[in-house]
């Protein structure tokens, strides 16, 4: 499948120049507020959809912001070049009509966005940021196989729903490339760096590589991950009891205890993001893209 699917790579979309060179700059220390600006201003389409998510509710901010400018300033580079690659998952979701439901998918991999960052200012994780949009791309291997194989992600998601069984476990016992492995393959081949790549091989059992030196952001994602899939049952493709790793307790420092009173903060974060996990990303007629 591996080497079907990146033979057939042209099917799926590619960051296009803008997202690229958006992310380009937002990792240059040295880059301004006014550089960004320009190159988002490139794309109008995208600069709209940018503020519109940045003056949804999980954000807070105490005013609308109308400006690129402006948002750039206030909530940071790092984060308007999350929510670039947020709107470009949004449209690589929905490049191809297929058997499933793309607007539920893409709720899943916000919520997990959202959750992960979360969790990381919980513990005191620094890359805030970073967590955030490793939740957002932890899944972009589904992505990929429901793209150039639409039919096997059906039937995988309908078997999984019968059975109540994780879709991972499913790929597993079938012994064919999970979706982890594409995952991973395809971030790669979009020259992620190694943290994203990780996260997206092995967000559903960290102790698959519990040596690796990105462990905890992988451990973060996971725990996210299995909270997303508990408040959005389905929404990932996958069903069943969501499976959690062991090993994000000592590698989180947190215990078993702990998840309750973390379960009562992601409801208030749920509720505070709906816009954001809902909404989608739309363009000024109200239509979803």
């Amino acid at each position: 499948m591996m080497k079907e699917l990146l033979g057939t790579i042209s099917e799926i979309p590619t960051p296009d120049i803008v997202v690229q060179q958006i992310i380009s700059t937002a990792s240059n220390p040295n880059a301004s507020a006014k550089d960004l600006e320009k190159v988002i201003s490139l794309d109008v389409g995208l600069s709209t959809k940018i503020l519109r998510l940045v003056n949804s509710a999980y954000y807070g901010l105490p005013r609308k912001i109308t400006k690129l400018s402006e948002a750039i300033v206030i909530v940071g580079f790092k984060t308007v070049r999350n929510l670039a690659l947020s709107v470009f998952t949004y449209s690589a979701l929905h490049a191809k009509h297929t058997f499933i439901d793309h607007d539920k998918l893409w709720s899943h991999f916000m919520t997990t966005a959202i959750f992960a960052e979360h969790i990381a200012k919980n513990i005191g994780f620094m890359n805030r940021e970073e967590v955030f949009l490793a939740g957002m791309m932890h899944d972009v291997g589904k992505i990929a196989i429901d793209l150039v194989f639409p039919t096997y992600m059906h039937e995988l998601a309908k078997f999984s729903e019968e059975k109540q069984i994780p879709m991972f476990l499913i790929e597993y016992k079938c012994q064919v490339e999970d979706h982890m492995e594409l995952g991973g393959e395809l971030l790669k081949l979009w020259k992620f760096p190694d943290e994203y790549v990780s996260v997206a091989r092995y967000h559903e059992k960290p102790s698959l590589n519990p040596d690796s030196q990105h462990i905890e952001m992988i451990s973060i994602v996971h725990l996210a991950n299995v909270f997303s899939n508990i408040f959005l049952p389905g929404y990932s493709l996958s069903y069943g009891p969501p499976y959690l790793d062991p090993l994000v307790f000592s590698v989180l420092g947190i215990k078993p205890s702990n998840l309750k009173i973390l379960f009562h903060e992601l409801e208030r974060v749920f509720e505070k993001s709906k816009d954001m996990i809902y909404g989608g990303v739309k363009d000024e007629a109200g239509i979803q893209t």
